[in-house]
Formats: C-alpha cells, sequence, structure tokens
C-alpha cells in the first residue's frame, strides 16, 4: 500500500493545529483524491470533501463514509500531520517536552516497556509513546485499547506488533513520529 503524509508548520501562522484541524484535514484528502485520481462511486464527480463529511467511530477514530480512503491526524505543537492512504493507518507525532515520563511510564506501559523507559530515558519514553498512540490510532481501538508489546525479546522496539508494522520517521531532533500501517513495505510519502 501507499500512504501520503501531508505535514503543516503553523509556526509563522499562530494559530492552534487542534482549531483548523478539520479544514486542513478535507484539504489534506481532497489533494490526496487528485493525486491519485480517485473517485467515489456514490457521490456527484468532483465531490470534494468538507469538514462537515466527517464520522467518528464509536471510540473516536474519524472517517468519511462516501469516500474510498483511510485517515489520520496527529499534531503536537505547531505540527500538524496527516496520513492519508487505501487502507487503514495510524499516525503520531510527539514534540519532546518535560515531564514526569518515568511516572507516565509505570501508569500505562508494561514491564518490558518501563525498563526500556528507564535505559533511555525520556528519548525512549517519547520513542514507546508515539508507537503506542499511533496503533492505538490504527487499530481503532485508541490508546487505552488492548496493546501488544513494543518491546522485543531483545530488550529493543519493535517493528511489528500483533500484524501492525510500526515505521518510525526522523523528522528532528526532540521530534517523535510514528506511522502504522498494515504492509512491512508500505511506501510513506511526506508532502508539505
Amino acid at each position: 500500500m501507499k500512504y501520503k503524509v501531508f505535514i503543516c508548520d503553523m509556526t509563522g501562522d499562530r494559530c492552534d493545529p487542534k482549531e483548523v484541524s478539520r479544514q486542513l484535514c478535507s484539504e489534506a484528502i481532497n489533494t490526496y483524491l487528485t493525486m491519485e485520481k480517485i473517485e467515489s462511486p456514490d457521490l456527484p464527480e468532483n465531490a470534494p470533501v468538507s469538514p462537515e463529511d466527517f464520522l467518528t467511530e464509536e471510540k473516536g477514530k474519524p472517517y468519511l463514509k462516501d469516500y474510498p480512503v483511510h485517515f489520520n491526524v496527529s499534531h503536537s505543537g505547531l505540527l500538524w500531520l496527516c496520513m492519508v492512504g487505501d487502507a487503514p493507518c495510524g499516525i503520531d507525532i510527539q514534540q519532546e517536552k518535560d515531564c514526569s515520563f518515568e511516572k507516565i511510564a509505570e501508569r500505562h506501559f508494561n514491564e518490558a516497556e518501563q525498563e526500556y523507559v528507564k535505559r533511555e530515558g525520556i528519548e525512549g519514553f517519547f520513542r514507546l509513546w508515539t508507537m503506542r498512540e499511533a496503533y492505538g490510532k490504527y487499530t481503532g481501538q485508541g490508546f487505552y485499547g488492548s496493546m501488544p508489546s513494543f518491546i522485543g525479546p531483545d530488550g529493543q522496539p519493535v517493528k511489528e506488533a500483533d500484524g501492525a508494522f510500526i515505521h518510525e520517521i526522523e523528522i528532528g531532533s526532540g521530534i517523535y513520529c510514528v506511522c502504522c500501517t498494515g504492509g512491512k513495505d508500505d511506501r510513506i510519502e511526506f508532502i508539505g
């Protein structure tokens, strides 16, 4: 499968990504549909996605009823991302910030993950946190749904968890990004 990730850095715009997320998401999906030459048989020709078209599943995962695409959104600070493709996907981005990461890990991570965080510090915490978030978004179960371990027998982060593939994306220092898809060799292209 192939996916496109639309990225928007709002540093100069001075607006909150959360406030404009639905509009940005509809623009990203419309761009994807045009780039991939995808049309919905249930809609009139050239019917663009609008913010009002978004629905949410029981646990909060967004979707579009009449469009043959899957998408997911994440933002942190002034960075906003929307991943769009033809199969389920999940994405998370986190900008590193001071927090009680060991206490948070004790509350939400399994024993192997907690040990990894103790060894790797705040970087290890954010690396695992984004994996868990992206996986929960991919499955539609959210962060508090059933989670596999994201640490393998070798004590290192996994690339595959319960049939979901973890794609760590390098964006910049102190910024953690993970895409989760159903295929090991899925292509992920960043646009923005």
